[in-house]
């Protein structure tokens, strides 16, 4: 296996996702480009040139039926697969991964576990938040810091020899002895998100990471060019955009222009 430089690192990606795009429309499936991929799209008709990802935005719903049918056409499908912290083992990632297997993924965060992955699209679920912008951030602080604290239970190396880290270690035992060593944390926060919200409400919103988003924005979904390609992008993408990325459309410093995930990728 060969170690691939940004470039072919994006082109294993953005082949990934035109599988990940063929499957929603035959499957009749709503994804949205989000965040970078998004910028990209909108500001240069495809990738940021130095980023090296790609990230799509699916309404909960959607996303469950896409983890149904690849489930049920595993065979046919391979290498291609969904990866999620319940199949696939040291994951640690909050949202889940379409993945094309036959690449290999290394994190270089020596203190990670090492986890099966391939060239990869970033999927984020899209729940109910509420019908008010506020009602949404409570319920996304809430995840949040439920989240952290589930990392820590995973893995309480954050790579650093200091206090810190020994009470990580101490809080991930506690977590240990309360929870047992096979919690499903995503159970769980689907079970609480469900409680709490109704299907038709208002907003929906990543609740790992963003504010809420009037669902109104996001459709029905518009195309726009990505690398060649018609993409699903939000309705209102702008208000989406400016949800996370204020004046997404001036370049940032040049020495921020750099790739922001740490890994290799091998083919």
């Amino acid at each position: 296996m060969r170690e691939l430089n940004l470039q072919e690192i994006q082109q294993a990606s953005f082949q990934t996702f035109l599988k990940l795009d063929s499957l929603c429309r035959k499957l009749n499936l709503h994804y949205f480009l989000a965040y970078g991929t998004l910028i990209g799209a909108i500001r240069h008709n495809g990738f940021i040139p130095w980023d090296d990802d790609i990230d799509v935005m699916m309404l909960r719903p959607d996303l469950i039926k896409l983890a149904h049918y690849l489930d049920e056409h595993l065979e046919e499908e391979t290498p291609f697969r969904l990866c999620t912290r319940e199949n696939t083992k040291h994951y640690n990632c909050s949202i889940p991964r379409f993945v094309d297997n036959s690449y290999r993924f290394i994190s270089n965060y020596p203190y990670e576990k090492p986890f099966e992955l391939g060239a990869f699209v970033d999927i984020y679920p899209l729940d109910p938040c509420g019908n008010s912008v506020e009602t949404g951030k409570l319920l996304g602080k809430k995840i949040r810091r439920w989240n952290k604290l589930f990392m820590i239970y995973l893995n309480p190396n954050n790579g650093k020899k200091n206090l810190i880290c020994c009470v990580r270690y101490l809080v991930s035992f506690f977590m240990h002895v309360v929870w047992g060593f096979h919690y499903d944390y995503d159970a769980h926060v689907q079970r609480y998100i469900n409680a709490h919200t109704k299907p038709n409400d208002t907003y929906v919103g990543v609740l790992y990471d963003c504010d809420p988003i009037r669902k109104d924005a996001l459709l029905p979904a518009t195309e726009h060019l990505f690398e060649g390609h018609l993409a699903f992008i939000p309705k209102d993408y702008d208000e989406v955009l400016n949800l996370t990325h204020k004046g997404y459309m001036t370049l940032p410093p040049e020495k921020d222009r750099a790739p922001h995930h740490q890994y290799s990728l091998y083919h």
